[in-house]
């Protein structure tokens, strides 16, 4: 029967020596045994091999194709005929040993090297038990256990881990032998592990003394076994000391003890307090009980404070623009909802910062990570563009073409480390002459520790290379990698000793992803070119790398959405630049769009063109209400929606005689508490659970429902049409919209398209 056997232990604790030993002693026996080094520092064999050091696994992977590799070239004969294998690891400091010790486990099935065999021992590292060192502990794999300690507390701690390591493997399951007990003669050495072993419920399957013999072994590469097999073929075995021959003993006992089935136990770990405990003999005092009491009490106080903070800050009723959720960032300000709130990741960190770095029209945006992370963020950037291509035939340079490339970390970098590969890919991007290269990390490169600042040190005067340290999604969800971005950019990029010019602005905070950005910032353009003002840089949209650099410019900043992310970068800018904002958002709307103007042409001194603006729109806004008026006076609506800002839609509808019955704002991951200015008579519900939307209409039988998404189904009585989650913005976003409303009233649903019910309910509903 085939028998895996782990042998785990602190490092330096003398595990490599017993587990060679061990192999040496079991191949006496007659058995077929192959041991595998699953440390770094690949000398688990070399005793077996009398001192020659092997190919490591890791190494030849690095060295030769995956087409090239061949067994023999990772597997080796030493005494008896014991199979050798070196998983081998990283340089200090770099890459994963954790993930190598897998891909070396993968090549291993790969040649099926472990079915030659009768015995395979597994030589492992045991003062981290991450998921690459835990293989071998797998239920796939060893079916016994050994726990190298001594009686230093650190051997003993390192033991109680991997103990914890295997529960977690384990419900209930019989996997651990016992204790390898390899003296070191500390002080009070026998009772410290004896008193382990009791607590943890194993035995001490062998004590190891400290000779000499070992020593003397390792002078000739050889494995004790081996040197005192050989000395007791040339002299009378009654000849050995007697300290040689208790540990030739030794391992031959335990060796034959393990083929003919050695008993297995439960893993049962102790916790640090009790591990302490166990170890120093003391015993908790009254003080120390009445410490921990206060301490989980104090605990609970703060868990009972957050939970309250998290039904105080959840939602918000009433008017006005100040946002809870930013009352709740007082400690780092610049955290998206997901992270604040600990909700599901919304998207990944690393695909929001990418999303918004190639709006720097004349910089490179590398990605450290693998080609598939930087696939996803291009599909997601170009999606827009392809889109706008495809209805409008209108080109977008960036969403189509972005300055994008890759390092393509692949499994060899995972492992090795990936720097010296970002490094000579800034190397080769810098010949391409950008203004600017920014760095951005993914999960792989964050979770193998990748030092992406390295690369700061290849930047030159004219060609500045900027970090963003996302490391995927490890930083949070899309939102985060987005203000990641703006932050880091910013702090990296904007140049404070720039002066403010009059009639200058920035445009903060577009939303890239929507399909009318460019357009809306067309209309907001042309009514800032009437006014004599101009855009020095949009933060961040289609906008070069020198006008970042000279953001403090402006004189006023505008901000495109005065949502979550946008009041977050408001406080950003105002705090760490001391820049002024305007009060209003885009306006949308005919009432915000007139305040829009005539408040920022009284900054500007430009009131009397933003009256005569105002004035020509208002008599085409009232002409066009009067004619839909007609048509939806006395009309229900229901809205279900994302937004968070509905005045200019409601502005337009109530106008237009419409009767609002209900508002339900749905949670967004974007987004935060529901805004207004208008007095409302209707319930308006946030976090609006979107399965009570049948009931709603059921209820309130609506003429309109207004949502962000379609059911899929038809109703009798209800026309249904989607709010846009970024509208236009001007004088007739909202006018437009109930416009439409009207026109398709007038086409009398109830007439020739209704005569199509049964197919659309069979085809389409079904």
């Amino acid at each position: 029967m085939k028998q895996e056997i782990a042998i785990y232990g602190k490092g330096g604790i003398g595990k490599s020596t017993l587990s060679a030993n061990l192999s040496a002693a079991l191949a006496d026996w007659g058995k077929s045994v192959l041991q595998i080094g699953c440390d770094p520092k690949h000398d688990s064999t070399r005793l077996l091999l009398n001192g020659r050091k092997i190919t490591t696994i890791l190494d030849y992977i690095k060295m030769t194709g995956a087409l090239d590799y061949k067994k023999e070239d990772i597997l080796f004969q030493g005494y008896q005929d014991i199979g050798c294998v070196e998983a081998g690891g990283p340089e200090p400091g770099v890459g994963c040993a954790g993930r190598g010790i897998i891909t070396a486990f993968e090549l291993l099935e790969q040649f099926k090297i472990k079915a030659a065999y009768d015995i395979i021992l597994y030589d492992v590292l045991g003062d981290v038990v991450c998921g690459g060192f835990a293989v071998p502990i797998r239920r796939e794999y060893a079916d016994t256990i050994f726990l190298v300690t001594s009686g230093e507390y650190m051997a003993m701690y390192a033991a109680n881990n991997i103990l914890r390591g295997i529960k977690n493997y384990d419900t209930g399951k019989c996997r651990v032998a016992g204790l390898l007990y390899n003296s070191r003669n500390v002080e009070d050495e026998d009772r410290k592990v004896a008193a382990f072993a009791a607590a943890v419920g194993l035995p001490i399957c062998a004590k190891i003394p400290r000779s000499d013999v070992f020593a003397q072994a390792e002078r000739e590469n050889k494995t004790v076994v081996e040197l005192l097999s050989h000395k007791g073929a040339e002299e009378d075995v009654k000849d050995l000391q007697e300290e040689e021959q208790k540990i030739k003993e030794l391992f031959r006992s335990l060796s034959q003890t393990i083929i003919e089935g050695i008993p297995l136990y439960e893993a049962k770990p102790l916790t640090d307090d009790e591990l302490e405990a166990v170890i120093y003999n003391t015993v908790r005092t009254a003080a120390g009980a009445s410490e921990e009491k206060s301490r989980c009490a104090f605990n609970n106080d703060l868990k009972e404070e957050a939970i309250l903070k998290e039904e105080s800050g959840g939602t918000r009723e009433g008017k006005g623009n100040e946002l809870t959720a930013a009352k709740n960032t007082d400690t780092h300000p610049y955290l998206s909802k997901n992270v604040i709130r600990n909700e599901p990741l919304h998207g990944c960190a690393f695909n929001g910062a990418v999303t918004m770095s190639v709006h720097l029209t004349d910089a490179v945006v590398l990605a450290h990570g693998p080609k598939s992370c930087a696939y996803l963020s291009y599909q997601t950037i170009s999606s827009a563009g392809r889109r706008r291509l495809f209805e409008r035939g209108s080109l977008m340079p960036v969403a189509i073409s972005p300055n994008f490339q890759c390092t393509d970390m692949n499994e060899t970098d995972m492992i090795f480390g990936g720097t010296q590969k970002l490094m000579e890919t800034v190397e080769a991007v810098k010949r391409q002459k950008p203004k600017a290269i920014i760095v951005i990390s993914s999960c792989p490169a964050g979770i193998i520790g990748d030092d992406i600042e390295r690369v700061k040190g290849l930047a030159e005067p004219d060609l500045p290379i900027v970090t963003i340290k996302t490391d995927g999604n490890l930083s949070g969800d899309y939102l985060q990698g987005m203000l990641l971005c703006y932050t880091e950019l910013a702090a990296q990029v904007i140049d404070k000793s720039v002066r403010a010019e009059k009639k200058v602005v920035n445009i903060v905070f577009e939303k890239v992803v929507a399909k009318n950005t460019e357009s809306n910032f067309q209309i907001i353009k042309a009514y800032l070119d009437q006014l004599n003002i101009s855009v020095n840089c949009r933060f961040l949209c289609n906008t070069s790398f020198d006008s970042l650099k000279n953001f403090c410019k402006a004189e006023l900043n505008l901000l495109a959405y005065r949502d979550y992310t946008g009041m977050i970068l408001e406080k950003f800018f105002t705090e760490t630049y001391q820049c002024k904002f305007f009060t209003q958002q885009f306006p949308v709307g005919f009432a915000e769009t007139e305040q829009w103007l005539l408040e920022i042409s009284a900054a500007m001194g430009e009131r009397e063109t933003a009256e005569k603006i105002v004035m020509d729109n208002k008599q085409i806004y009232e002409k066009k209400i009067g004619q839909i008026k007609e048509t939806l006076k006395g009309k229900r609506l229901l809205i279900i929606t994302y937004n968070h800002n509905l005045d200019w839609i409601l502005t337009a509808a109530l106008d237009a005689g419409l009767e609002v019955v209900k508002i339900g704002i749905l949670n967004f991951s974007q987004d935060e508490g529901f805004r207004t200015q208008l007095h409302l008579d209707c319930p308006i519900e946030e976090n609006y659970d979107k399965e009570e939307r049948e009931k709603d209409i059921e209820k309130y039988q609506p003429d309109i429902l207004l949502s962000n998404y379609e059911s899929g189904r038809a109703y009798k009585h209800t026309m249904t049409d989607t709010i846009p989650m970024c509208p236009d913005v001007g004088f007739f976003s909202g006018c437009n919209m109930v416009e439409r409303w009207a026109s398709l009233i007038k086409s009398n649903l109830q007439g020739e398209w209704k005569q199509d019910e049964r197919l659309f309910a069979k085809y389409y509903t079904g």
